[in-house]
């Protein structure tokens, strides 16, 4: 389930009430517009599809772990469940299963924010330090670890339901028409199963920062009407802060349930605004 532990409601009680817009960078290297530019590093096999952008400043110092935003595929399911284990309680988890079926069904609805780091960096320590890779053949020293994450899929429903968190029987084998379980790929409604930060990194604003950029992305390819996800009480102000608009408590039962059905309609604002 959606989380950014760097956000507690008891020490962060008054940055969740602000817009995410409000935060000034620290950063140096700022051009016009706001945003930051940060090294990009090129696979051997050439960069995937969309797999770069610049970050935003949020104010918080990112010069020693330089974040950048990349695609997640099938290969990062290992970083991606370390990360997901290190963040969530064990019922709330997203199963190794349920990543491998998401990275292998609908890749491109998902993204990662990596740190490069070598053996003594800041990010060698983190729980997902053990999965990276070197994204640079030049420089194996240096390894890309993957810091925050978005994974998501389609459903048809406005909200997210029990049946679009779950995993279809024999997927593996090919899906049925017929099957409401899982990814819908003719769905409008993106359903963000988990953002997740690394807690090494607490205060930095990486879950802001990743879900911004993803939420740009889907905004600008035009694929879906809305953004759902759900959350628990203390992080409703948080994602209402990013534009999300609290329907009220949600049916999923997923968890123990519990949860508020959270929306950012993207229909009424059109690709790319």
């Amino acid at each position: 389930m959606p989380r950014d532990l760097q956000f507690q409601k008891k020490k962060d009680e008054s940055e969740l009430t602000a817009s995410p817009d409000s935060h000034t960078g620290d950063t140096k290297a700022t051009d016009g517009d706001g945003y930051n530019e940060f090294t990009i590093h090129q696979e051997d096999d050439g960069p995937r599809f969309g797999a770069f952008r610049r970050m935003p400043a949020e104010g918080k110092n990112l010069t020693d772990i330089h974040p950048y935003v990349q695609s997640l595929n099938i290969t990062d399911v290992d970083s991606c469940s370390s990360l997901e284990k290190a963040t969530f309680p064990e019922h709330e988890r997203c199963s190794k299963e349920k990543f491998i079926y998401r990275l292998s069904s609908c890749p491109e609805l998902s993204l990662g924010l990596f740190s490069t780091s070598e053996s003594d960096g800041p990010a060698a320590k983190t729980a997902t330090y053990a999965h990276a890779r070197s994204p640079d053949s030049a420089n194996p020293a240096k390894r890309a670890a993957l810091v925050a994450q978005v994974i998501s899929t389609k459903c048809t429903t406005p909200t997210v339901s029990d049946e679009s968190m779950e995993v279809p029987t024999n997927w593996r084998s090919g899906v049925s028409p017929s099957e409401t379980r899982g990814h819908q790929e003719q769905g409008r409604t993106v359903v963000v199963h988990s953002l997740a930060a690394l807690p090494d990194f607490k205060g930095r604003g990486l879950g802001q920062i990743v879900m911004k950029s993803y939420m740009q992305r889907i905004e600008s390819s035009g694929i879906a009407d809305r953004i759902a996800l759900l959350a628990h009480d203390p992080l409703v102000r948080y994602y209402e802060a990013l534009g999300f608009r609290d329907l009220g408590q949600s049916e999923v039962k997923f968890g123990g349930g519990g949860w508020h059905d959270m929306v950012y309609d993207i229909s009424n604002r059109g690709p790319g605004s």
